[in-house]
């Protein structure tokens, strides 16, 4: 019976495996298809940083919670790389990108885009503190406009991208 269920199990891999189509990775890091490739970044408690998120939010009356978004994630992921990469803090990347058109990229169709950078702090909690304590960054973490996020870390530098989908 285990040898079955083992089997299976491999079938059903290698089978999925087959499904999963394959792309060419540009020099730019981008497929042949024209989607940007990520890394995994640092290990980032999504669930935390929407928790987080919504009890900033409720203290000051906006009780609806931010819901976190695939593409919101990726944007976030390639500018935290694109940061981490190139060591330069700044809301254009490197080839030039500006947060719509990295969400754009990920395939967001955006009405509303905010984003916060951060580099240095040893946490997210520290992150956190330190944007609410920074009147630009407090004013778009507090949008009420917003209604997704997604947010990245990458060898120290942050990045949360809050959005609303037309």
């Amino acid at each position: 019976m285990k040898l079955r269920i083992a089997t299976a199990l491999v079938s059903l891999s290698l089978a999925l495996a087959a499904c999963t189509p394959t792309a060419t990775t540009t020099s730019t890091g981008t497929t042949a298809a024209g989607v940007q490739r990520l890394s995994l970044g640092a290990s980032v408690d999504i669930a935390a940083v929407g928790a987080r998120l919504s009890a900033l939010r409720a203290q000051q009356g906006l009780v609806r919670p931010l819901a976190h978004s695939a593409a919101l994630q990726a944007a976030a992921q390639a500018h935290a790389d694109d940061m981490a990469r190139t060591g330069n803090l700044s809301h254009r990347g490197s080839n030039g990108s500006t947060l719509t058109s990295r969400m754009r990229a990920a395939g967001y169709s955006t009405c509303f885009g905010a984003e916060n950078i951060a580099a240095g702090q040893p946490d997210t909690a520290t992150v956190f503190r330190d944007w609410m304590a920074s009147s630009g960054h407090r004013r778009n973490i507090l949008a009420a406009q917003a209604t997704q996020y997604g947010y990245a870390r990458t060898n120290g530098f942050s990045v949360l991208v809050l959005g609303r989908n037309c």
